[in-house]
C-alpha cells in the first residue's frame, strides 16, 4: 500500500511490531524497512517529484525533528499516540475535503509547507509515521497522485535517516533492531515490488479516498493500539 499512495506501511506494520516487540525497538525496525521501501521506489518516484513542494517540507523535517526526538526521548508512548491521533486525525478532515466550505484549508504557502514538514519531521522520530501529514496537505491542495506518492516517498528518502541517527544519539540503537528487520526485508521488497506492478491501476479518485481511508486508519490504531 505504501507503493500505492505513499503511506500505509507503518499503519500496517507499526501496530504489528509495538504489540510483538514494544517500545523503541518496534519503531527503530518500522523506519528500516520504511527506508527500505524509499529505496527500492527512489529510481522511479524521483523524476515525478515536485521539488517546489519538496525543498520546504524537508525544511520542516530538519525543524520537527529534534522536537520529535525530544518527545520520543520524555514522553511515554501513551502520550505520544494521544497526540500524533489529534494531528492526524485534523489533516484527515483536512484531506478529506470536509473542511472545503473554509478555502484557508486548501491554500498552499511555502510556510505552511514547513510547517507540515515539521510535523512530519516529529511523527517520523516519535512514531515512524512520517507519511500522513505529507499525504493529507497534499490532498489537500489537489496535487496529482503521481506527485503526492513520489514527493511523500521522497520525503521519507530523507527523513527517516536523519530519524534514525537521532534516535540513536538520544535512547540508543536497538540490539536486536537487525536481527527483527532482517528476515521481514524479503516480504517488504515482494510487497513494494507488488504495489509498485498495480498502482497505475488507481484512478485520482480512488486514490484521494485510499489516502484519506489510510489517514483515518492511523487515528484509529493510535487511538486503540
Amino acid at each position: 500500500m505504501q507503493s500505492i499512495t505513499g503511506i500505509g506501511f507503518g499503519v500496517i506494520a507499526g501496530p504489528v511490531l509495538l504489540m510483538s516487540i514494544g517500545g523503541a525497538e518496534a519503531i527503530q525496525v518500522s523506519i528500516v524497512l520504511s527506508l527500505l521501501i524509499a529505496v527500492i521506489l527512489a529510481p522511479s518516484t524521483i523524476p515525478r517529484v515536485n521539488f517546489s513542494l519538496l525543498r520546504p517540507l524537508l525544511i520542516g523535517v530538519l525543524l520537527g525533528t529534534p522536537i520529535g526526538a525530544t518527545a520520543y526521548a520524555t514522553l511515554s508512548l501513551d502520550a505520544l499516540k494521544i497526540v500524533a491521533a489529534l494531528v492526524v486525525a485534523f489533516m484527515t478532515l483536512i484531506a478529506s475535503g470536509l473542511l472545503t466550505r473554509h478555502p484557508i484549508f486548501e491554500e498552499d504557502t511555502r510556510k505552511r509547507r514547513v510547517a507540515i514538514g515539521m510535523v512530519c519531521g516529529a511523527l517520523n522520530v516519535t512514531l515512524a509515521m512520517p507519511g500522513p501529514p505529507v499525504a493529507a496537505y497534499a490532498t489537500a491542495i489537489k496535487s496529482d497522485k503521481q506527485i503526492i506518492r513520489a514527493t511523500t516517498l521522497v520525503t521519507f528518502l530523507f527523513a527517516y535517516p536523519v530519524a534514525l541517527s537521532l534516535q540513536g544519539v538520544t535512547t540508543g540503537f536497538s540490539s536486536a533492531l537487525f536481527s527483527v528487520a532482517l528476515p521481514l526485508a524479503i516480504p517488504t521488497v515482494f510487497g513494494t515490488i507488488t504495489g509498485m506492478l498495480v498502482a497505475p491501476l488507481f484512478s485520482q479518485k480512488v486514490f484521494n479516498w485510499l489516502t484519506v481511508g489510510f489517514l483515518i486508519a492511523s487515528v484509529m490504531v493510535l487511538v486503540v493500539g
